[in-house]
This record gives structure tokens, sequence and C-alpha cells, in this order.
């Protein structure tokens, strides 16, 4: 809710330990916060509201009291595509049905809908979705492709039983901005370059990596995309396949309870002899021991979850890839997050950082730096953030990284080599961000760079 600062967060947990107070008694009494503002936070969990810009005339209750089931669903998804929502969740309680957005990598909620209109939601979703409403006891999953608001949408449904009765959440995903060029990824020149460079080579293995949910999904499709358009042939094995690209064999690895099942569709298809192998994933050691002898012969990119590219390394010899046999063919790792760029609109300077925390942050000899933030508008949801773009870190397969790979260094000691051979640390990348009023240190800190 934006009522405090860390420090005074820090002040009353030590109050709140030593007299055993509630901590809402301590902030409240401290004058932090009012008793308004923590019934709010109780009720709502700190979950800021949506609120629909275009007018109380289109707000959420007159919606819930005018329309039926298919009014409320179009509703739904039209505000989602408006905010550029990710997902949209519909959770079921004992009185109501809640619907949260996810924008920006914030929850935000609406008014909930009564309860009287739960069946004929859930039904609207099984229909439009063409699922199973006599298998509604178990999880299903959907993707149908529609007009939502302005633009086309691939909406990936899926639905799970809960107490209160059927949950389901749906992911937008924009045709128009999905598959991007390198450049509108947030890819920076000298990482385009040398990304491109091995991508364009015909053996070797390029690693895609980043946390969970911090976008190396629409990377790998983006590289895909690539791949094709330089006239390649190039497979695609996928859990699933969640974007169809032109030009590509994508093969949809159904999960299975066989741990290899990922590698004995791999061994399968190597009759096709393709030139390029896309893996969604490495999921077990069988799969990381072919892919790493496949690469030796054709260009392989498999997606690892890690969060730095040394330690996507790492993750590739936990699996059982020898340090020699992965050093041979490793050409280059790719590492990502996803960060929130400020408000444009209420963006303004922001005091800096005291020099305690910025020296916890290794920062205490930068020099001068500016800072800013977003004080909150329609715009942003009164975020002080609006939009996301990925920042990236680009570890290159020189001579002296093979060696460090082959020899088993530690992530900490293969980053060093590569920084020398020309990597820009993620940290470094969105520093440089933080100063040029992108965003802010806040965001920073919170991706823990």
């Amino acid at each position: 809710m934006k009522k405090l600062s860390t420090p005074q967060l820090l002040e009353a947990l030590v109050e709140q330990k030593s007299t055993g107070q509630r901590l809402g008694e301590v902030l409240v009494h401290r004058g932090h916060v009012s008793r308004e503002d923590i019934d709010s936070a109780l009720r709502t969990q700190g979950v800021n509201p949506l609120t629909d810009t275009h007018g109380v005339a289109f707000a959420s209750n007159p919606v819930w009291e005018q329309s039926g089931p298919e009014g409320i669903i179009e509703y739904i998804l039209t505000l989602a595509a408006r905010k550029g929502a990710s997902d949209v969740q519909l959770e079921p309680k004992e009185d109501c049905v809640a619907v949260k957005y996810r924008i920006d990598g914030f929850t935000f909620r609406l008014d909930p809908i009564p309860k009287r209109f739960q069946a004929g939601v859930a039904q609207k979703i099984f229909d439009t979705f063409g699922l199973d409403s006599a298998r509604e006891a178990k999880p299903q999953k959907s993707l149908i492709t529609t007009h939502v608001a302005e633009g086309e949408y691939d909406l990936v449904a899926q639905t799970l039983p809960t107490t209160y009765g059927i949950s389901a959440t749906v992911k937008l995903i924009n045709r128009a901005t999905f598959i991007k060029d390198f450049p509108t990824l947030g890819l920076e020149l000298e990482d385009r370059v040398r990304l491109m460079e091995e991508l364009r080579a015909s053996f070797g293995m390029v690693l895609l990596s980043a946390p969970v949910y911090h976008g190396v999904k629409t990377t790998a499709y983006s590289v895909l995309n690539f791949l094709v358009r330089g006239e390649r042939e190039v497979m695609s094995l996928e859990q699933p396949v969640q974007w169809r690209i032109e030009g590509a064999r994508q093969i949809e690895v159904e999960p299975d309870e066989h741990p290899s099942k990922m590698e004995e569709t791999l061994r399968s298809v190597m009759t096709i002899r393709p030139e390029v192998v896309v893996l969604s994933s490495l999921p077990d050691r069988g799969t990381a021991l072919l892919a790493t002898q496949l690469a030796a012969s054709l260009l392989v990119v498999p997606v690892v979850n890690a969060p730095t590219a040394a330690q996507a390394v790492a993750a590739c010899l936990q699996l059982g890839v020898t340090g020699p046999a992965l050093s041979t063919v490793l050409s280059a790792v790719t590492c990502q997050r996803l960060v929130r760029q400020i408000c444009t609109v209420c963006r303004q300077p922001a005091e800096p950082p005291p020099a305690q925390t910025l020296a916890a942050r290794g920062l205490a000899g930068a020099g001068p730096m500016q800072f800013f933030r977003g004080k909150g508008c329609p715009r942003c949801n009164r975020t002080g953030y609006h939009g996301r773009r990925a920042i990236f870190e680009v570890l290159p397969g020189t001579a002296e990284v093979r060696a460090g790979v082959r020899q088993g260094l530690a992530p900490a000691e293969l980053e060093e080599l590569a920084v020398a051979g020309g990597m820009t640390r993620l940290r470094d990348r969105c520093l440089s961000l933080v100063g040029e009023g992108v965003t802010t240190f806040d965001e920073m800190v919170r991706l823990r760079l």
C-alpha cells in the first residue's frame, strides 16, 4: 500500500518483538498508518484494487448486476487486455468469486462476483474453451485464439477443482507482440551480435536461461523464429507447444510419468536429421547427455531454469553432463530478468537510498548517481511502474570459459572468467537502467541483483 518505508517497518518489528504487541497496533501508535489502513490491508491481503479508467459506468459491480455469465466473462477478458494483464484468476470463495489480475508482476483485484453467478460463469468458461464439464473434478487445460478488445489473443485456460468450486486461470498472449526481434527483447548490441553469431553456427550448444516467470519462453520462441527465418531445418521439442512458428517442426512432448519421455522423443526424431534442435527443458540426465552429444554435430538450444548464466552451466553439470563433454560444445549462455519500468507519466526524481543501503549493495564507491521513482497515476494503476523489459547477460564460450567448465570451476569463478571475456552482468545492466531512470533502485533490490 506504499504506507511504510523499510526503516519504519524494521523499527516497528523490533518494538513488536520487545513488547509483544500486534504489529498493526505498533504501526498505528507510531502514526505510520491509520486503523482504516490496517482494516483494509487485512481485508485485501495487500492486493491493490484495479480501477477501470473508462469510468463508473464500466466498473465491475454494475457489470455483475446487469449482465449474465457471458457478459461477465467478456468484461473480465476485455479489461485484462486493455490493462495489459498477463493472466486472470477466478477463485471461488465461501460467499463470492474473487477476481484477480496479474499486471507487470503486481496482483490486482476487482470487486468479487456475487456467489449466485458462480455456476453460470464456470459453465461459460467450460463452453468457451471446449472443456469437459463431466470431468470438472479433474484439472483441465485448453487454448483458443480469439479477438479481445482490439487485438487477437491466444487464451490459455486452466481449471482446478477447489473446496468452493471450480477455480479458473486464463493466460493472455497478445499475438501481435509475443514474437519479438532481438532488439525488442532487450538484448544490447554487443549481446545481439554475440548471440546471432553462435545461432548461425552449424553446431554447438546455446543455453537459454532465467528463473521461472522471467520470460525465457518468450526468448526461446523468438530464437526459434530467428532460426526459421535463416532457412534452417529446425525441430523443437516442447512441453507443451504454446506458440506455433511457421516453418519449424514443433513436437509436443506429452507429460508422462516416465521421466525419460523427452529423451525418448529426441532419440526417435533424430532420424529426420535436423540442423537445429530446440528443447523447452532438460528434464533429466538422459536428455542432458543426449543433447550434449548431439551438439557436437548440430546446433542444440535448450532452456534451463537458473538465476545466472554461470549457474545455468552448473545446472547442466548437476544433471550428470561431464565438464569435458560440455566444454567441447558450449557456445554461449544467456540469462535474463524481467524488470519493471518506471511509469513515464508520473516519473519524478527520488531521494537516494541511505549510504549504508548502497554499501550493502556494493555501491559505496560508485560515484554520484541519479535515482527516480513513479509517483503513481491512473495509467500505472497507482503503482509507479508501467510495463516490463528484459535485461540479459550473455556468457561467451571463450577458450578461458571452456577451460573453466572443463575444470569444474564454481559458478562465481566461471562468471569472473566470462566478465573478463566481455560479459556484462545482469546486475550491471540493471544498475545502468536505474541511472537512466528506466527502473528504480527498489526494483534492483527486489530482483536481488
